[in-house]
């Protein structure tokens, strides 16, 4: 009777020993299945950051270019007494221009319109008419000109000043596209 108690004491804990076996079978094949399930969500939460960040950097140089496209910026080149205007990246004119002549001067460096006169009358210079006057540091202003016939030449008393026709369009540009929008670049 002994023998037989052993026996089923054996036959039992062997049972037991399989079910636990089983049970460890069958989470291990859990652990598995929970670790394939881990990489699929991993996959789709780096694809889905990589298209975020897709659509993030679309939507930046989206905005780059517009607010290039909104950007005016005329260019003086005292040397050759000549102005570029641009539109974003564009140049849409070339005109010439006078600057201060000899004893006198006109600014180098960057700019920003700090005000605009359609029609201004120099209180320094005799009361002389600066039709679209675009001013960006102090008294300096862009302007127009009666004196066509010197443009090309160094001929103001610091001012940059057009062709009264080129003027209103660089003053249209200004007002069209706004202050805060618009550089003013001198260089030599």
């Amino acid at each position: 009777m002994f023998v037989i108690q052993k026996l089923l004491v054996s036959i039992l804990f062997f049972i037991l020993f399989f079910v636990k076996i089983s049970q460890a079978t069958m989470l291990k094949d859990q652990f598995i299945k929970i670790d394939k399930d881990e990489e699929l969500l991993i996959s789709i939460l780096l694809q889905e950051k990589s298209r975020i960040l897709k659509k993030e950097k679309e939507e930046k140089e989206l905005a780059l270019k517009k607010a290039r496209e909104k950007r005016i910026t005329a260019k003086i080149n005292l040397s050759q007494q000549r102005m570029e205007v641009f539109h974003g990246d564009k140049l849409i004119y070339n005109w010439k221009v006078s600057t201060a002549r000899r004893g006198y001067r006109t600014p180098l460096g960057k700019y920003k319109p700090l005000y605009l006169v359609k029609m201004h009358y120099s209180r320094k210079y005799h009361n002389s008419p600066m039709p679209y006057s675009i001013f960006f540091n102090g008294g300096y202003a862009i302007h127009g000109t009666k004196a066509i016939r010197r443009l090309g030449k160094k001929a103001s008393h610091g001012c940059v000043r057009l062709d009264p026709k080129n003027a209103k369009k660089l003053y249209s540009l200004v007002l069209k596209y706004g202050k805060a929008n618009t550089s003013i670049e001198i260089i030599k």
